[in-house]
């Protein structure tokens, strides 16, 4: 809007103010006229008798003197309302246009706008004095507003905090408003605004949470917090309360977890154990009630691998399988080195294997018996046996048929000769045997080599 059409349209409402206020103060005198001709006839009739008029006993009224013309020039004035009302449209008219004035003090803001029409017309009519006079008014209530705007709006915003952090859904948004209307541009009330319309919710998830404490559900009131400091994480009390959760149902947590890896245990179940035991370290890996039941743990695992390899040896002697009874009975040791039976299962399948191992040498080379250094041996041996035969039926049937075979490979058989009686004989490795038609030789049983020579034929 021009300088001019302010002008105009202050001219306008002055001119509609005065008409307005001339015809009340018209009606006024014409009403109190009325009432008085009504009740005092007579004073009429008393004055025209007396020729006397009322006018003239009416007070004169005499116009208000004007006041001296200030000895300051007036251009000096009229630029001093120029500087005042750019002052305020400059200075003063944004910090009030931040104000919802009319919702706040109508009273105010109507006199604002009259000093403002005033001093316009004054203007207008070359009163500058007047005018710098009504302006610098107008700017002095406009300071006193917005200073009076700002005190207003840090007690309402200071009380809307107050209210939010109280919970108190209805008097936060009372003074949240309150404080808008005094500065609708202030951030700080824009930001606790909108915490303040999340409020509905937030009571509605501290009843939820409340219950959930009440009943002991600390898992339940820990997902419902984690809801409100989404909405909001400035509750310093939510979060404390969230982590105080945490540790509870973390050290619920573990303790469960250990509980059931003990359970487990109890029952042999080393793979669940082992299971829950993983559980708890995830939660707290160093606690001493991991090492605890890690012990636990180790120790039932190595009774179990000892059952095994104790079942193995008894199923292994019961199958004639001493090469297992002696592996198995090495890893009983390695599990514990003083197992006596485990010793001695050892010391059997040694001695065992090893004679088994020998008489199946001599059985494959049955004619090697026939030295008698080994025979001696091998007699040892199959001594050696006896004491063993009853705990290993292989070993029995073996001591057997090399006890046999060596009575047989060393008994001597009737081998007869023949020949033509010109060809001179001989076993290689017994000796010569000459010219001959038949002879008997008694040899051990085994492989030999005969060998002829005759004049006029040549040996291979």
């Amino acid at each position: 809007m021009t300088f001019e059409q302010k002008i105009t349209d202050a001219k306008t409402r002055q001119r509609n103010r005065v008409f307005a206020a001339a015809i009340g103060l018209l009606a006024v005198v014409l009403f109190c006229f009325l009432i008085f001709v009504f009740v005092s006839p007579d004073l009429f009739k008393h004055d025209a008798d007396t020729g006397l008029s009322t006018e003239s006993e009416q007070p004169e009224i005499k116009p208000a003197s004007q006041s001296p013309s200030p000895s300051v020039p007036d251009e000096q004035l009229r630029q001093n309302y120029l500087d005042a009302l750019s002052q305020y449209e400059n200075t003063l008219k944004p910090e009030l246009d931040k104000i919802d004035l009319p919702a706040w003090n109508q009273a105010r803001s109507e006199q604002l706008d009259q000093l403002s029409d005033k001093a316009l017309v004054e203007f207008t009519a070359s009163d500058y004095a007047g005018a710098a006079n009504t302006i610098e008014q107008r700017n002095q209530l406009a300071r006193s507003t917005i200073d009076e705007s700002k005190q207003a709006f840090e007690q309402a915003l200071s009380n809307a905090q107050k209210a939010y952090q109280a919970d108190q859904y209805n008097d936060a948004k009372l003074q949240i408003a309150q404080a808008l209307m005094l500065d609708k541009s202030a951030d700080a009330a824009a930001a606790l605004a909108a915490k303040i319309y999340t409020m509905p919710a937030i009571l509605s998830l501290l009843d939820k949470i409340n219950t959930a404490k009440v009943e002991n559900k600390p898992e339940k009131e820990l997902r419902l917090i984690k809801e409100l400091l989404k909405i909001a994480p400035d509750r310093t009390s939510a979060a404390n309360r969230k982590q105080a959760l945490v540790s509870r149902i973390r050290q619920s947590h573990f303790n469960a977890a250990i509980a059931k890896s003990y359970q487990a245990l109890e029952r042999g179940d080393a793979q669940t154990a082992r299971q829950t035991i993983n559980s708890a370290k995830k939660i707290f890996p160093h606690r001493q009630e991991i090492a605890d039941a890690t012990l636990s743990l180790q120790n039932l695992e190595k009774k179990q691998r000892l059952n095994r390899h104790q079942q193995a040896i008894q199923q292994a002697i019961t199958a004639d399988d001493w090469v297992t009874v002696k592996q198995q009975a090495e890893r009983v040791l390695q599990e514990r080195s003083d197992d006596k039976a485990a010793l001695e299962s050892l010391k059997k399948a040694t001695t065992i294997v090893a004679l088994s191992k020998t008489f199946d040498e001599s059985l494959q080379h049955p004619f090697r018996l026939t030295n008698q250094q080994l025979v001696s041996g091998m007699k040892s041996k199959l001594a050696e046996a006896t004491a063993l035969s009853g705990f290993s039926p292989s070993l029995s049937k073996k001591m057997q048929t090399l006890s046999g075979l060596m009575k047989q490979v060393n008994t001597k058989i009737l081998v007869e000769v023949s020949s033509d009686n010109q060809t001179d004989i001989s076993v290689r490795g017994v000796g010569k045997i000459g010219k001959t038609e038949l002879k008997t030789l008694h040899l051990l049983p085994g492989q030999y080599t005969f060998e002829g020579k005759r004049k006029g034929f040549k040996s291979k």
